[in-house]
């Protein structure tokens, strides 16, 4: 039933539409119980219940105040009106509403389900008693069947839904089978259900609603140097994870440090996204990290001075700077992202915040919060900081060859200006010593007291200054320079003009790279160095010395001292978990590759696993790539331009493959023009190189000489070949797979020309097969991964999907470690901070083994890999307090684990990120 008002007014609209078009009323009565009048239907009700009227009647209808909408598809009346329309002729003239039903039911009797379905409701709710819950469901059932088809069609169901279904009586719309249907319409679509549905409901059930109509969607992810890029369909390249989703997938993701919150991310159809992780980190000198923020898709800016602190969060088109002052925490918005940023380390809170918009100055109003005040500025100051002079605190900004001292943080209130010889661009300040640090363009770096208004040290390295640091404790500089030297000075003597002793100055130590940032922990004895790696470079202090290098999660860019010899630093990458709805959970590592072997195009193929399919029934499955599958070869037996392997070759593409073509080897009879015609038809479909089968050495030496001439024409083409002939920078040579008893294979960072790779032999056993699979340089598995014989599936995909998700176990060097047990064999791949430990046993019982780990600490878990998704949650283990790990194996089995050395997520912390917080 429609609410009093709306009938009211449909009741009045009808009444004034009666007096002046009474033949109109009458056509719009015969359409009450449709869910739509196409043309054909409304001509039909015309002639039936008007049948002295003329084709007029349906223009004037058309644009009448009854209809809502109406164009050359259908025509609707307003859902109030039609309520309206139904009620009088069933009060009225229930013979008339009869003979309505009967013509509709005839004119739809070919509609879709859907449409009959609403049109039964219709009738139902209007003529007979209240429906029951059960009788509205039995009578939603077919629509309940088209949303949840897994085609192109349910989308259109869903739409047709939230567009219909509102229109239902009352009683009928607002019941439990029809909340659900409009439920899983929204998600069907991808859309979010509105507040009037989404309130009828917690959010457990209305969670339990929407995994109706979810599937499995295949969704790329792909690591890059400072985050990830995901694609809904997997873009070429991408690692591809199983999703639960419908029109949306609905992801978590989170940096997997201590104290990282989730991030929500919706991907759509058709969508991708790259999501650039910035991150910044509290922690101790050894690296034990206490707290992190890890921001996807957004920017972090950090700077410490004494306690106090400030970070610049910029997401989602908003920037937010957080100012820590040791007891309290102001949170103020900015208008645009912030590019310089200093705190005041003593003295009266102050933060000063350089962006696109001009000089922010925030300072402590008098009620407690932050007041801010924007300055604009007609010349971007190179660098900022806070000082004193004997009267009062100073802004510090650089300003070409000049240091502006600046009162109130006013830029045109200058006090004093500092010259220096050349453009200064970089500067360390300190309100508490009243000291500045600036390092100028030609590598001088000149230390002032603002109180007594000395140059305390002038030096010259004639090597530009990457980083500037101090001591405010000491009077201590510390900078770096573009060779890569670490300099110190503990000079507080001197005046202006004299040259300090030469001896105050000191090489703490030199880096493998300059860096770009320092600080100063006196309390510790160190100096602490980033030079945008995945480490931390320590130099004792004040001697200096040799360089320690302590392993980060991430890239560091940034570094501060903070209180207590502690840390912050910022930077960007490093691991990120992705969580699914349905709970299956990835762990991604962005991080350095190795070189690839030349700068041409083996680099796509060269980490990629294929399968030659095979020449009988070449089929290729859906979803290979989930399995760690990268790229294929069309069999040598269809030739180039039919119908079969142009199939092949679009279905291979539309699933985001590489494709290679085979090349079969002459035999005695073949000539070698034939031979060539077909290598330069294959290479003009796209394709992305040849796999010659057969040993090459054994070809004839001209038709290698003149297939090497053809190949020089296709410069991006990748050969893959099993002999030595060279076939320029695209060759990939596969060779005899390792022994796992004997070489382990390691692989160097820039492997050989050409680059060897090896095929993994058919039919071999399980626990062989996975012992070599753990190695590096698999290059190819047999076609029976994909295709087994049986109806199990190959217990071999679950390894090559996690081969290809994890970069230890695809570039990583190898090692053994011993088991303690006769017949299980342990290889640890390590590379980029990932560690992966592949335990297998070869012996018919089960059997335990106990594998030492030569790092592990309290927090040092292991992750189950490659097990199947029914499977359920990983299985977690921990070494014990000696570092050893118990591994139960089954027979004949494998396990491979992902090694943390640190907790993740940690164990007070919810496990799912997709629980719905308590009302």
């Amino acid at each position: 039933m429609t609410s009093a008002a709306e009938r009211g007014g449909a009741h009045r609209l009808i009444a004034e539409q009666r007096r002046h078009q009474p033949d109109v009323v009458r056509l719009a009565g015969s359409l009450c119980l449709a869910a739509q009048a196409e043309p054909y239907f409304l001509r039909g009700a015309r002639l039936r219940f008007a049948p002295d009227s003329g084709a007029g009647l349906e223009a004037r209808l058309c644009f009448s105040p009854l209809v809502e909408a109406a164009d050359s598809r259908a025509l609707v009346l307003y859902p109030e009106v039609s309520a309206e329309l139904r009620r009088q002729l069933h009060d009225h003239d229930p013979h008339l509403l009869s003979l309505v039903r009967d013509f509709t039911r005839d004119a739809h009797r070919r509609a879709p389900p859907l449409v009959r379905g609403f049109e039964e409701l219709l009738w139902s709710a209007t003529v007979g008693p209240p429906l029951s819950e059960a009788a509205i469901e039995r009578t939603l059932a077919p629509l309940y069947r088209q949303v949840l088809a897994d085609s192109g069609t349910s989308a259109e169901a869903g739409r047709w839904i939230l567009r219909f279904l509102p229109r239902l009586p009352e009683a009928v719309r607002d019941s439990q089978p029809a909340w659900r249907l409009r439920v899983m319409a929204t998600e069907r679509l991808g859309m979010e259900p509105p507040p009037a549905l989404a309130d009828r409901a917690d959010a457990e059930e209305l969670r339990a609603v929407r995994a109706l109509v979810h599937g499995e969607v295949d969704i790329g992810v792909r690591p890059v140097a400072d985050g990830l890029v995901l694609s809904r369909p997997p873009e070429p390249g991408a690692l591809v994870c199983g999703a639960s989703g419908a029109g949306r997938v609905r992801l978590r993701l989170r940096g997997a440090l201590p104290g990282a919150q989730w991030h929500e991310l919706d991907l759509h159809d058709g969508e991708h996204t790259a999501l650039n992780v910035s991150v910044a980190a509290e922690l101790r000198t050894d690296g034990t990290m206490l707290a992190a923020q890890a921001e996807l898709g957004g920017s972090l800016l950090c700077a410490r001075a004494g306690h106090r602190a400030a970070a610049a969060t910029t997401a989602d088109g908003r920037t937010t700077l957080r100012i820590d002052d040791g007891e309290y925490v102001l949170p103020v918005e900015l208008p645009d992202q912030p590019r310089l940023l200093a705190v005041a380390d003593a003295g009266p809170p102050a933060t000063a915040v350089v962006s696109g918009k001009g000089l922010h100055v925030i300072t402590t109003a008098a009620d407690g919060g932050a007041d801010a005040v924007l300055h604009p500025l007609s010349v971007p100051p190179a660098a900022v900081g806070w000082s004193r002079t004997v009267e009062r605190g100073v802004l510090c900004l650089a300003t070409g060859t000049d240091v502006l001292l600046v009162d109130d943080g006013d830029p045109d209130r200058v006090l004093r200006t500092l010259p220096h010889p050349a453009q200064v661009v970089r500067l360390w300040c300190s309100v508490r010593a009243g000291l500045i640090a600036a390092a100028d363009g030609d590598g001088g770096v000149t230390l002032h007291d603002l109180a007594s208004r000395t140059v305390l040290g002038s030096w010259r390295t004639d090597t530009a200054v990457t980083s500037l640091c101090g001591d405010p404790g000491s009077g201590s500089v510390v900078w770096g320079t573009a060779d890569g030297r670490v300099w110190g000075s503990r000079t507080r003597g001197g005046f202006e003009g004299e040259s300090p002793d030469p001896a105050a100055v000191t090489v703490l130590g030199v880096l493998s790279e300059p860096a770009s940032a320092l600080a100063v922990l006196p309390e510790a004895g160190l100096v602490v160095a980033a030079d945008g790696g995945d480490r931390l470079l320590r130099l004792a202090w004040p001697g200096g010395g040799a360089v320690d290098t302590v392993p980060m999660p991430f890239r560091v860019r940034e570094v501060h001292p903070a209180t207590g010899g502690q840390l912050l630093v910022s930077g960007n990458g490093g691991e990120v978990e992705i969580r699914t709805e349905d709970g299956r959970s990835r762990l991604l590592t962005p991080g350095p590759l190795p070189a690839p072997p030349d700068e041409m195009g083996t680099g796509s193929l060269r980490d990629s696993v294929g399968v030659v399919l095979p020449a009988r029934d070449p089929v290729l499955p859906t979803g290979v790539r989930r399995w760690g599958i990268g790229h294929v070869c069309l069999p040598a037996s269809l030739p180039p331009g039919t119908p079969e392997f142009t199939a092949l070759l679009t279905r291979a593409r539309d699933q985001g493959l590489h494709v290679l073509a085979e090349l079969a080897p002459p035999d005695e009879t073949t000539p070698h023009a034939k031979l060539l015609y077909r290598a330069h038809d294959l290479l003009e479909q796209p394709v992305d190189g040849l796999r010659l089968t057969g040993n090459t050495d054994r070809w004839p030496t001209p038709l290698v000489s003149r297939l090497r001439h053809l190949l020089a024409a296709y410069p991006r083409a990748t050969v893959v070949t099993t002999g030595t002939a060279p076939f320029g920078p695209g060759h990939i040579r596969l060779g005899p797979p390792p022994d796992p008893g004997i070489d382990l294979g390691t692989e160097s960072a820039s492997p050989p020309r050409p680059y060897l790779g090896w095929a993994l032999p058919d039919e071999l056993a399980y626990p062989r097969a996975a012992l070599l699979l753990a190695l590096p340089g698999c290059h190819e598995v047999p076609a029976s991964v994909l295709a087994p014989t049986g109806q199990e599936p190959s217990p071999l995909r679950p390894l090559l999907a996690a081969r290809a998700g994890q970069l230890a176990l695809r570039h990583g060097r190898a090692n053994r470690v011993p088991t303690g047990v006769a017949g299980a064999s342990g290889v640890r791949r390590d590379h980029a901070d990932q560690t992966v430990l592949c335990v297998t046993s070869t012996v018919g019982v089960p059997v335990t083994a106990r594998v030492p780990l030569r790092d592990a600490t309290t927090q040092t878990e292991l992750i189950e890999l490659a097990q199947e998704e029914s499977d359920g949650p990983p299985q977690v283990l921990r070494p014990d307090s000696e570092g050893v790990v118990t591994v139960a194996l089954d027979a004949t089995r494998t396990r491979w684990f992902r090694v943390r050395h640190t907790a993740h997520p940690p164990p007070d912390e919810p496990t799912d990120p997709f629980v719905p917080p308590t009302r």
